[in-house]
Order: structure tokens, then sequence, then C-alpha cells
């Protein structure tokens, strides 16, 4: 799985990167289908605003992408939260893929027990 991060008006540090693909490989566990992931952090301009740091993440999948965004005072407790959703997200697609009933022959097709 390629994973890229990336800063919009933050500096994304080493050690943050490393913590970040961390934290967030951790849903790759729950379902290993996935092309790449997207991590995107930014920083709030507004001074009023408590929660400056803004974690988006992007996973792409055959035929699906999910989106997890989450903000907090720093940008570890932003990838935390936005791991959350995102895990969500994620047990629910596996549900419903892994829950999806089998294709059932069609009636025409079965074997006729008359023959």
């Amino acid at each position: 799985m390629q994973v890229t991060v990336s800063g919009k008006n933050f500096d994304v540090t080493d050690k943050l990167r490393d913590e970040a693909v961390a934290k967030l490989s951790r849903v790759r566990r729950m379902f290993d289908r996935f092309l790449d992931m997207e991590i995107t952090f930014s920083e709030e301009a507004n001074p009023r605003i408590e929660d400056r740091i803004r974690c988006e993440v992007v996973l792409h999948t055959k035929g699906k992408y999910l989106r997890a965004e989450a903000a907090a005072p720093d940008a570890l407790t932003a990838v935390d939260r936005a791991e959350d959703k995102l895990s969500r997200q994620v047990r629910k697609l596996k549900t419903q893929r892994v829950s999806r009933p089998r294709q059932q022959t069609p009636p025409e097709f079965a074997e006729d027990p008359a023959v």
C-alpha cells in the first residue's frame, strides 16, 4: 500500500510522519485490500478555533474511497480521532462485502432431477 503524507500551511516532521503512518496502518490489519492512503495535515489560521490542527485521511480501495477528517489541538490527537472514524468505516465496508449473499445458480442451470 502506498502512503502519501503532506501538509497544507503545516510543516510535517519526520517523527509526525512515522507516527501517523504507524497509527493508520492499524486499519490495514482489519481489511488488507487497500491500494493507497493519503494523509493531509492542515492548520487553521483563525486563533479562536481551539482545534487548529486538522488531519484528513483518504483510503482508496477497489471501487470505493473512504474518507475521514478530524481536528484537535495537536497533530497526534487529530490522527487518533481520524483513525477511530476510519476504522468504523472499514469495519462497515468489510461487513458489507463479507456478508453479501453468494451468487446462487439460476434455476434453469440447476441440475434437473428428472433427467
